[in-house]
């Protein structure tokens, strides 16, 4: 590892902020004789930011994939509030992604739901909840933390890229979710509202106190977003520091990140 490594350290009590909440050690992935995942370890603390940058291909998606269970890991241990994801059940599976909130690419909504009917959505069929009035509160909490309440009745294909990521992202967090995964949370975005949703991350963070993992390779959301950096790079992680320590890399994968950026 490069620049920033620090050294392992004892697990804090639970809720201190520097508890862990993601702990990977050697996970591997393999797809027919292609090794995605060659043996990668990360922690992630409670409310803090890691980005993950890395050109695409080199298997940042399939990492956090595995974390919420979508993929089955080929060897090591994924933990997640200590419990290994592994030996999961399907009800063990189901609560642990209330907790982990995913932001897909393209936001994941349903094209033939309003914003407001794709927020009600996991209310009512995964926190089964029934009160109108509770509904509707949380709803519109929720669009207003991402600064899309008047899109509430909507449709997807009504909304520009960026709203569409924020109600997204309004989608996601309405669960309360304490660790959130984002998966290129700026791809497909002009520079304005890629920016925008950068700053829109680290505003959720400090409201919920949220965990998260960005996998991006947009230099400015890292550079707003992270306390962390990882770099990956085929498979395995190359480097790990800070956004100003990395620039000063001498590593030449992690120089071609940072060669143009101020």
């Amino acid at each position: 590892m490069d620049e920033g490594k620090s050294n392992t350290q004892q697990k804090p009590p639970a809720k201190n902020l520097t508890e862990v909440v993601i702990a990977i050690k050697g996970l591997k992935k393999t797809f027919g004789e292609k090794a995605v995942l060659k043996g990668i370890n990360l922690e992630l603390k409670r409310s803090e930011n890691v980005v993950v940058l890395g050109r695409s291909g080199v298997g940042k998606s399939v990492a956090i994939q595995c974390i919420v269970g979508l993929l089955k890991p080929d060897g090591g241990s994924l933990k997640v509030f200590g419990d290994e994801v592994a030996g999961m059940t399907d009800g063990e599976l189901k609560k642990l992604r209330i907790k982990t909130g995913f932001l897909f690419q393209g936001g994941a909504l349903y094209d033939s739901m309003t914003v407001r009917e794709n927020l009600e959505f996991p209310l009512t069929r995964v926190l089964k909840l029934k009160d109108q009035r509770e509904i509707d509160k949380r709803v519109e909490d929720a669009l207003d933390s991402v600064g899309l309440l008047e899109a509430i009745d909507k449709l997807p294909s009504d909304l520009s890229g960026g709203m569409r990521k924020r109600a997204g992202l309004a989608r996601t967090i309405i669960v309360n979710p304490e660790i959130i995964l984002y998966d290129e949370p700026t791809t497909g975005l002009d520079p304005i509202t890629s920016r925008e949703i950068s700053y829109l991350i680290l505003r959720i963070q400090k409201k919920y106190k949220t965990s998260s993992i960005i996998i991006t390779h947009d230099m400015e959301c890292a550079r707003i977003a992270a306390d962390r950096i990882l770099i990956m790079d085929d498979g395995e992680f190359i480097a790990e520091g800070s956004f100003k320590g990395l620039h000063k890399s001498k590593n030449k994968i992690v120089e071609a990140f940072f060669k143009d950026v101020l």
